[in-house]
Parts: C-alpha cells; sequence; structure tokens
C-alpha cells in the first residue's frame, strides 16, 4: 500500500500543480480582462459625458457643466463621476484622487487609467478624461469604478478551483487505492511472501501471476530462481551424499587397514590361550586326572576361552561399519579401551606402553568409535616409527590458555587434549606440512596408504578441534588432539 499511495501522491501533486497553475493562469488573464473591459465602459461613458460637459460648459458656464456632472451620479449609480482640476492649487473637493504627478499624460490631452486603493482597503478603477478650459486650464473628468466586483469574482473562481482540486485528489486516490490494491498491493504481498519462503529454503510452492506487466516478469524471474534452487540444493545434497558414503568407505578401509596391523600381534596373543587349551583338553581326555584336576583344568579353559572372546569382540567393534553418533564420552575411560588393542604389537615391536597419570574426568561429545580409530593410529604409527623398540605413552589431560587455529570457529568453555608421544625416527621439517595430506606416506610401498593421519584430521576436525605435531628426527613426536570439552553432566 505504501507504494501505491506514493505512486498517487506522486501522481496527484504533479496534477495539482499544473491544474493550479493553469487555473492561476486563467483567473489572471480574466482579471486583466475583466479590467480591460471596465476601462473601456469608463471610457465610453467618459467620451459622451466630456461631449455634453463640453457643450454645457460653452452655452451655460462651468457651474452648470459641473452640475451636470453631478447629477450624472444618480443615474450611473456603480461609477462614481466627478470634475477635477489638474492644478496644484486647486480646492479640496476638486483634487484628482491621485497624486498629480501619476497624470502628466492629462497635460497631452490624453486619457489615463490606473489602480488606486482607499485607506479602507478598497481598490478602484479611475479613469481621466482631460479637458482644456478657455485654452489655458486643464480640467478632467474622473470616473471611479469599484474593483470589488472584480475581486468577488476572483475568490469565487478560486474558490471553485480548490473545490475542484480537492474533490479530484479525494476521487483519485479512492481509485488509485482499489486499482493499486488489485494491481499493486496483492501482487507486491505475494512476491514477499514468496520471497521470505525462498529464503527460508522452502522452494516446494511455486508461485504464478497472471498478467502480461513487470510484476508478473518478477515473478515469473523469481520462480525460475525458485526452481533453480531447488535444483541446486537436490545436486548439493546427492554430492554431499556421495562425498559421505565415499568418506566413510575411506575410514572403514583405514579401519580394516588398522585392524591388520593389530592382527599380526593378536595371532600371537591368542596362540599361547589356544596352547592352554589344547594341552588341557588333552590332559582331561587321557581320563588320567582326578575329578579335582579335572574340575581345575576345565576352569583353566573357560578364562582362556573367556580372553580369547574378549580379544576377538574388542577387534570385531572395531572393525564394525557403524553409523556416526556423537555422544557424551569420557577422554580417560576410552584410553584404556584402547590400550589392550595396543599390547600386541607393542609387545611384538618390544615397545613399552604407558597410560599417562588419569586425572579429573573429561567428557566431551564424540564418536567414540571414531575416536578410538584416531588414537589408533596415531599409537600404531609411532610403535611402528620404533623398530629397536622403545617406549610410548598416551595421555589426556585438560588445557588452558590455548589458542585454537583460525579454521577452528568454536569457543567452547574450555579444552583437552589427547596426546600419543612416542621415541620413534621423528618427522623432517619438510615432512611435517605435508603429513596430514591424503595419501602422503614415508612408509615403504605396501606398508601404509597415506590415509590414517588425513583421516585422523578429518575425523577431529569435524568433532571441533585439531591435532598439533611436534617432531624431531632421531628423537620422537608428539601428536596433540584437541577437542571441546562438554558441558557438566552424566557420562557414557
Amino acid at each position: 500500500m505504501r507504494l501505491t499511495l506514493k505512486i498517487t501522491l506522486a501522481v496527484l501533486l504533479g496534477i495539482a500543480l499544473i491544474f493550479s497553475i493553469y487555473s492561476y493562469l486563467s483567473i489572471q488573464r480574466e482579471r486583466e480582462q475583466l479590467k480591460k473591459n471596465l476601462s473601456r465602459e469608463a471610457r465610453q461613458l467618459g467620451e459622451s459625458l466630456r461631449v455634453m460637459v463640453t457643450e454645457i460648459w460653452q452655452q451655460r458656464g462651468e457651474k452648470e457643466a459641473i452640475g451636470f456632472l453631478s447629477r450624472a451620479n444618480k443615474i450611473h449609480s456603480k461609477i462614481m463621476v466627478r470634475w477635477v482640476w489638474i492644478e496644484k492649487d486647486a480646492p479640496e473637493k476638486y483634487k484628482p484622487r491621485v497624486p498629480l504627478d501619476q497624470l502628466d499624460d492629462l497635460l497631452n490631452e490624453e486619457t489615463v487609467a490606473l489602480l488606486a486603493g482607499s485607506k479602507q482597503g478598497h481598490d478602484f478603477l479611475l479613469t481621466y478624461l482631460p479637458l482644456l478650459i478657455d485654452g489655458n486650464r486643464i480640467g478632467a473628468i474622473e470616473l471611479t469604478e469599484s474593483m470589488d466586483e472584480m475581486h468577488d469574482y476572483v475568490k469565487e473562481s478560486l474558490r471553485r478551483s480548490a473545490i475542484v482540486v480537492g474533490t479530484m485528489v479525494v476521487s483519485s486516490l479512492l481509485f488509485v487505492g482499489v486499482l493499486g490494491s488489485f494491481w499493486i498491493n496483492r501482487p507486491m504481498r505475494r512476491l514477499r511472501d514468496q520471497a521470505e519462503r525462498i529464503g527460508t529454503g522452502d522452494f516446494s510452492a511455486g508461485l504464478n501471476l497472471s498478467g502480461s506487466d513487470e510484476l508478473a516478469d518478477l515473478a515469473n524471474t523469481i520462480d525460475r530462481m525458485r526452481s533453480q534452487l531447488a535444483e541446486a540444493r537436490k545436486a548439493e545434497q546427492a554430492a554431499n551424499l556421495e562425498k559421505f558414503e565415499a568418506l566413510e568407505e575411506l575410514r572403514h578401509t583405514e579401519r580394516l587397514a588398522t585392524l591388520g596391523k593389530l592382527s599380526a600381534g593378536m595371532a600371537h596373543e591368542l596362540g599361547t590361550p589356544l596352547n592352554v587349551i589344547s594341552g588341557r583338553a588333552k590332559l582331561i581326555g587321557s581320563a588320567r586326572l582326578s575329578a579335582a584336576d579335572v574340575c581345575r583344568s576345565a576352569k583353566i579353559i573357560g578364562e582362556q576361552v573367556d580372553r580369547m572372546t574378549a580379544i576377538m569382540r574388542q577387534l570385531l567393534s572395531f572393525a564394525r561399519r557403524g553409523e556416526a553418533r556423537k555422544q557424551r564420552v569420557e577422554l580417560n575411560a576410552l584410553l584404556q579401551g584402547v590400550l589392550p588393542l595396543l599390547e600386541p604389537s607393542a609387545r611384538e615391536q618390544q615397545v613399552e606402553l604407558l597410560q599417562g597419570e588419569v586425572g579429573p574426568p573429561l567428557p566431551v561429545n564424540a564418536d567414540p568409535g571414531q575416536l578410538q580409530q584416531v588414537l589408533l593410529n596415531l599409537a600404531l604409527n609411532g610403535i611402528q616409527a620404533m623398530p629397536d623398540g622403545g617406549r610410548i605413552e598416551l595421555c589426556c589431560a585438560a588445557v588452558a590458555d590455548v589458542k585454537p587455529p583460525e579454521t577452528v570457529s568454536l569457543n567452547p568453555a574450555g579444552w583437552c587434549c589427547l596426546q600419543v608421544r612416542d621415541q620413534g625416527n621423528g618427522i623432517v621439517a619438510e615432512h611435517l606440512k605435508h603429513i596430514f595430506d591424503p595419501f602422503f606416506t614415508t612408509k615403504d610401498v605396501g606398508q601404509g596408504t597415506g590415509l590414517g593421519l588425513s583421516i585422523a584430521y578429518g575425523i577431529i576436525e569435524e568433532h571441533g578441534g585439531w591435532i598439533d605435531v611436534d617432531s624431531t628426527p632421531g628423537q620422537g613426536s608428539c601428536f596433540t588432539v584437541y577437542l571441546p570439552l562438554a558441558d557438566s553432566g552424566e557420562i557414557t
């Protein structure tokens, strides 16, 4: 409605201005024409009176001539006629209504017509017709006609013009307001609602405005934009789905690769309980054991089976592809659950596996399986970096005064970190800036995919954190995983 009102007011203002100027010019033209008509009538009357006054003055004298003019006032009630002398020392009753310097043309025996005002604020049209008396005195017939009638006419014309303009403005406002409501307001409201729906991401409803005006063209353009955005969203969703599926496939592949590294140590780990089970089963089968020894052997067999079952359950749990699901996780408990999976590989490489001091609970919102994969990748890389044995330490703690990189947008209440520190060969400086690049590896062919650290960094990045690395060639490396602390509450 505001747009319609603005357009209406602008158009009406222009029309009213043009009409007002036209009315003013018309009134001025009529006023001048009326003044000319009045002046012409006064001149005609004056000419007639001048002929008769001249004749009477010559035959009967001055007194009779001036008296004749006095009697003429009774006949012409609208025009007052009097005799005046064009002299400085003329008697008061025969002095003109205007100063003598305005009547210089009378000395040349020319008729003078001019406007003059009274002390009461009235305007008069004065007409002077000169008359030469005795060859040396100049007198004149003064005709005075009030201009009140003309002023009344002008006022009435102005009043009628104002009424016409006012009526035109009011009727135009009503008329344009009704038409604007149908032609502008309703289409604009529909366009606004459609734009708001598109702004909120709703591309389902189309917009169809009938007509061939600019608003209909705009509606068609918006509808085409809506269709293009809907198609772009579908394409983006499909691309994101493919991207997530490919990323999950890579993570699962890397998880299986990590599982392969763990399996070598686990095979040796399972060999010992299998030998125990085999020996005890043979003893029981020999029938040479007492009842108590049979019970003790059966109990040992059960313990070894439980041990192997626990190992296999851990491997299967880690290898199984699962849907990413963040939940509340306590980092100290997660770290303790990873250590048994690393023990066989560490023992095979003659690496001492240490866990840092357990501090207060460190809750984070994370997918435990993904965090477990990150820790295993980092720890196995450290174990493989120590072919001659050594020590690897895993710990977690809360940190303060840490400055996140610019790529991290989270601003949590606090940060915590997981550290994996080894005594391996270390990483040279030129390799440090590439270690998180996909398919970058310094291992021999067949010993690494080059995806482990890249996937680990992507997982931590999705959890709102980042990974730092500090390495000295020949002395070892320290990988630090930073994660945002969760609010206090129940921990899974």
